[in-house]
C-alpha cells in the first residue's frame, strides 16, 4: 500500500473515532437533560398535585366529614374538571373521578332542610291532634268564565312554622342528638326532651301580631304540660328523621367516602414515595 493509501486510510479512521467519541459524548449529554427535566416533571407534580391533594383528603381519611357541612375539595374538584392537564395514572384518576362524584352527591342531601320538613310535618300532627284541624278557614272564588274554586287557609301557627327560619335551632339539636336538655314532669316521673324543639315549637305557638296575642282554639285533651312541650315529647323527632330515605342515603355516602379517599391516599402515598425514592433521595 503506498503511503498515500496509509494516509487515507488513517484519516478515515480517526475520522469515524472521531465521530463515535462525539456521538457518544452528545448522546450521553441529551440523555443528562432528558433525565433532568424528567426528574423536574416527577417532583412538581409531587410539590403542585400529589401532596396537596393528599393534605386535602387525609381528614376525610381519618373520617373527619361532618354530614350536616357541604365537604369543599377545591384540588379533587380541579384534577377531575381538568383532567387532561395532571396526567395521573388511569387507575388513579378513576378513583378520583368516583370519589368526586360521591362528594357531590353527598352535599346536594341537605340534612337541615329534611330535619325542618320532619319538624313541620310534627308540627301539624301535634296541632292537629290537640286543636282539631290546621285549616282555619276556606275561602270562595270565581271568574268571569264562570270557574268556580275555593282555597283554604292555614292556621296561622302553621303558616309560621312552614316559612320560619330555624336552622340554628335545628343545627344545634342535630349536633346533640341523645343529650337532652330539658324535662317535662309526667304522673311525677320527669321525661327527658330536647330544649330546641320546645323552642321552636313554642315560637309558633306563641305569636303576636301588632302587639296582640294571637289566640289558639281550645285544647282538646289536658295535657299536664305546654303544647310545645307535648309534641316535643309524644312525637319521637329523631326516630322520624333517622329512618328517612335520604338521611340514610348521606349517611351511606359518608361511609363510602371515607373508605375511597383511604384508598386514593394510600395511592398518592405510593406514587410520592417512588418519586422520592428515584429523584430526591441523598446518598450519603
Amino acid at each position: 500500500m503506498s503511503i498515500v493509501e496509509w494516509n487515507t486510510a488513517l484519516t478515515d479512521v480517526l475520522s469515524g473515532s472521531v465521530v463515535l467519541i462525539i456521538g457518544a459524548v452528545g448522546g450521553g449529554v441529551f440523555g443528562f437533560f432528558r433525565g433532568k427535566k424528567q426528574s423536574a416533571v416527577a417532583i412538581e407534580r409531587k410539590n403542585n398535585i400529589y401532596q396537596p391533594l393528599l393534605d386535602e383528603l387525609e381528614p376525610m381519611g381519618n373520617f373527619e366529614l361532618n354530614v350536616l357541612i357541604n365537604k369543599k375539595t377545591p384540588i379533587l374538584v380541579e384534577v377531575v374538571t381538568n383532567e387532561y392537564k395532571y396526567g395521573m395514572s388511569t387507575e388513579l384518576q378513576e378513583k378520583c373521578n368516583y370519589l368526586y362524584s360521591q362528594i357531590e352527591q353527598f352535599n346536594r342531601i341537605k340534612l337541615v332542610s329534611i330535619a325542618n320538613d320532619k319538624i313541620v310535618e310534627i308540627f301539624k300532627n301535634g296541632y292537629e291532634e290537640l286543636y282539631g284541624s290546621v285549616i282555619d278557614g276556606v275561602s270562595y272564588h270565581s271568574d268571569k268564565a264562570g270557574n268556580e274554586w275555593e282555597d283554604e287557609h292555614l292556621t296561622i301557627p302553621v303558616e309560621l312554622i312552614q316559612r320560619g327560619n330555624f336552622d340554628k335551632l335545628i343545627v344545634n339539636l342535630l349536633n346533640t342528638e341523645g343529650m337532652y336538655d330539658y324535662e317535662v314532669r309526667v304522673d311525677d316521673i320527669s321525661e327527658p326532651i330536647y330544649g330546641d324543639l320546645v323552642n321552636i315549637f313554642n315560637s309558633t305557638l306563641n305569636v303576636s301580631i301588632n302587639g296582640v296575642n294571637h289566640p289558639l282554639p281550645l285544647l282538646k285533651k289536658e295535657l299536664g304540660m305546654s303544647p310545645a312541650e307535648y309534641m316535643a315529647l309524644n312525637y319521637d323527632f329523631f326516630n322520624i328523621y333517622n329512618t328517612d330515605t335520604q338521611k340514610l342515603r348521606k349517611d351511606e355516602l359518608r361511609e363510602e367516602i371515607i373508605l375511597k379517599s383511604q384508598e386514593v391516599i394510600q395511592d398518592l402515598k405510593d406514587v410520592i414515595r417512588r418519586i422520592v425514592l428515584i429523584y430526591e433521595v441523598e446518598e450519603i
